[in-house]
């Protein structure tokens, strides 16, 4: 090989996803002088150039990489290729090592050595990124300048053009023309590929700017897996980001997308094996196989990060059921996450109360306008139960008044399609009521004046409170002396940081909170009244583990970073927005009139009413085929902080599109449950 080996980093100022972000500051520097002078240390590279566009927009750009000695060729924004080849036209580049402008930790050891296998290999084509074993940021290519000018000449897609070298090293042949070229491969032991350094979203500027200040001056990637080594938590800040997923969004815009042939083959295995030792092979009948489409569906998920999990069988999916509503914030949260580790150092469960628990007792009575006083659960059917007990302590009369779904204990599930096992004594103590028929509520209390403890309901949830109904509930259980409770498992601190009980202006006796409560972590709470809330240290309502302190660490964490973000609001914007796109799918592929998101922003829920083949059918082929393009998404659209993003909404609708269009064309047949894999859906029973 005669002639110069030319770098050429690639950079613009118009991202899609993070635009200015290549002059973005990192420890008093821009990104891009990062990954320039980075790549001006490598010793095997001659020469360092910047190729950006020649839209106005990268002035500012250009003329900072001029100012600090580099050269630049300025081209067309979607021919990136032509870029490459002006630049080794202009310096007569025997070879060409391509870098993205957006790698701030690039190491040039790493290209050194990419460089020298690549000479020393005699190959078209070296890469570390083909047989991936780096971290995602530490992407080198090294090619010759043959290879740059055939695809030049050879690579017409836009896609080619736009991405220079998929035409190169041709792994994605099965969905776009390749050259013929030998490659060769650049890799590292152990495996790193699990960290993503890489800067294209806010999540991943913000893990640069608290990384790159903890460097030595000459930094290599080795340093910086020592530095996360000894903070973990910093590679959560944007662990929940999948590694090397641009590519394949362009790819779906460009019309090349792929639709991944799912197995479930662990899944089932694994399915076997648990239901011999576990009854419903799950601890829960809403996270079981009853409610997929068992054989086409996963069944066991192994890890999550923001909103994305991966399944058994490596599979992975956008997750719309956030484990039934606690991940509010998504999977392994960086700042909960670190305040469980710093609890964990200290200690889980103690021999006497802890400081946390009167601390997180002091957040929930600034937020929560009944809250006068707390105790605290495990989960949400402790908190109901536990005020039920109350309302019977503090009035003396033992029947209840509900209308929503209030957990597993006898008191409420007797009024169940399930309810084997509850007497028919405990079961003539509770009455349900229809959501806002406020005259049920009145007609049992004048029959029955001194007879009801408590109305307990769950404020919102499908549909809102009629105008007027909570404030007559209000009115009714003054009137009879009777304890009103909201249930606000679901609506406390998602539909607003004081639960609906503060959206709506109603303040009850009594409330339960839970789920979104410390994202994921178990903890529930029942706060009200002081005088009732007295009556906890006459009734027992005592548990070993309710002061356990790394959910109380977690919640503390969870309720800040909530207020600070103003999460419940960006979830109502959020919930709205993909609401009404999904609707708009649902008209243009002609499901409109079966299929709605219906419900407000903070809680969309998939309706499924009158259509060609029976409900149960449409609902079981909607997340069969959700799931084969890669949502998890079930009864409703359960939002997290890390669905808040335009890429997030993006590849759920372009998922969504394509499942959708599948179950139309299996509802245009004649017998759509034929086109199950497996046996449909069961419900549990109906509870809202």
């Amino acid at each position: 090989m005669t002639g110069p080996v030319v770098a050429i980093v690639q950079a613009r100022m118009t991202s899609n996803r993070l635009p200015g972000k290549v002059m973005a500051d990192v420890a008093g520097r821009p990104l891009i002088g990062w990954v320039l002078h980075r790549v001006r240390k490598a010793r095997l590279v001659s020469e360092v150039w910047l190729a950006c566009t020649v839209d106005a927009a990268d002035d500012p750009l250009a003329s900072y990489a001029e100012r600090e000695g580099f050269s630049v060729f300025r081209g067309s924004e979607a021919d990136v290729l032509s870029r490459f080849v002006g630049v080794a036209q202009a310096t007569g580049a025997a070879a060409i090592v391509r870098i993205s402008g957006d790698c701030p930790l690039i190491d040039p050891g790493v290209i050194d050595d990419a460089v020298a296998q690549f000479q020393r290999d005699g190959s078209d084509y070296t890469s570390n990124g083909l047989k991936r074993s780096y971290p995602d940021g530490l992407d080198v290519e090294v090619f010759t300048r043959d290879a740059l000018d055939r695809a030049d000449t050879e690579a017409t897609d836009p896609f080619l053009r736009g991405h220079v070298t998929p035409y190169i090293h041709g792994r994605l042949k099965d969905r776009l023309p390749a050259g013929d070229f030998t490659r060769t491969h650049l890799v590292t032991d152990p495996d790193f590929t699990h960290l993503r350094w890489t800067v294209d979203e806010p999540e991943d500027l913000e893990f640069m700017r608290r990384v790159v200040p903890m460097l030595p001056e000459d930094f290599r990637w080795i340093d910086v897996v020592a530095a996360l080594t000894r903070e973990p938590a910093l590679s959560r800040i944007n662990g929940h980001r999948r590694p090397y997923i641009g590519t394949e969004r362009d790819l779906v815009a460009h019309g090349h997308a792929a639709r991944p042939q799912r197995s479930f083959a662990q899944s089932d295995a694994l399915f076997e094996k648990a239901s011999a030792l576990i009854p419903l092979a799950s601890q829960t009948f809403s996270k079981s196989h009853q409610q997929v489409v068992k054989g086409a569906a996963p069944l066991f998920i192994v890890s999550g990060r923001g909103c994305r999990i991966r399944d058994v069988d490596g599979n992975e999916y956008i997750d719309y059921v956030m484990g039934l509503l606690p991940a509010i914030l998504g999977y392994g949260d960086a700042d909960v996450d670190a305040a469980i580790e710093r609890q964990l150092a200290n200690g889980i469960t103690f021999s006497l109360a802890s400081p946390l628990e009167t601390e997180l007792a002091e957040r929930l009575v600034h937020l929560i306008p009944c809250a006068e006083q707390v105790r605290f659960g495990k989960n949400g059917s402790d908190a109901t139960t536990a005020a039920v007990r109350l309302a019977r302590a503090h009035t003396g009369r033992d029947k209840v008044i509900m209308a929503g779904y209030h957990g597993w204990h006898d008191w409420y599930i007797g009024t169940t399609a399930r309810d084997l096992g509850v007497p028919e004594a405990v079961k003539a103590l509770s009455r349900k009521v229809p959501f806002n028929d406020l005259d049920a509520v009145d007609r049992l209390l004048t029959a029955d004046p001194d007879g009801f403890a408590a109305i307990i309901l769950e404020p919102a949830g499908t549909i809102p409170p009629a105008p007027g109904y909570l404030e007559g509930l209000r009115a009714l259980a003054h009137r009879y002396g009777t304890v009103l409770i909201f249930d606000e498992i679901v609506t406390g601190f998602r539909m607003h940081m004081g639960g609906a009980q503060a959206y709506y202006g109603v303040a009850p006796d009594l409330a339960c909170f839970g789920k979104a409560m410390a994202n994921g972590m178990p903890i529930a709470a029942v706060v009200g009244r002081a005088d009732i809330m007295a009556r906890m240290e006459d009734i027992f309502f005592s548990a070993t583990f309710g002061g356990e302190t790394l959910s109380i660490a977690a919640a503390i964490a969870t309720l800040d970073k909530l207020e600070r973000e103003d999460v419940p609001g960006r979830l109502w914007r959020r919930g709205d927005g993909l609401r009404d796109a999904a609707n708009t799918l649902f008209d243009r592929i002609g499901l409109g009139n079966s299929i709605r998101f219906e419900g407000e922003g903070w809680w969309p829920r998939l309706s499924v009413g009158a259509g060609p083949t029976d409900a149960n059918i449409i609902r079981s082929l909607l997340r069969q085929e959700f799931i084969a393009d890669g949502l998890y998404l079930l009864s409703s659209l359960n939002l997290s902080l890390s669905h808040d993003r335009d890429v997030v909404v993006r590849d759920t609708l372009t998922a969504m599109e394509a499942a959708l269009a599948r179950v139309a064309e299996a509802l245009d047949d004649v017998n759509p449950a034929a086109h199950l894999k497996g046996p449909p859906i069961q419900q549990t029973f109906s509870v809202r």
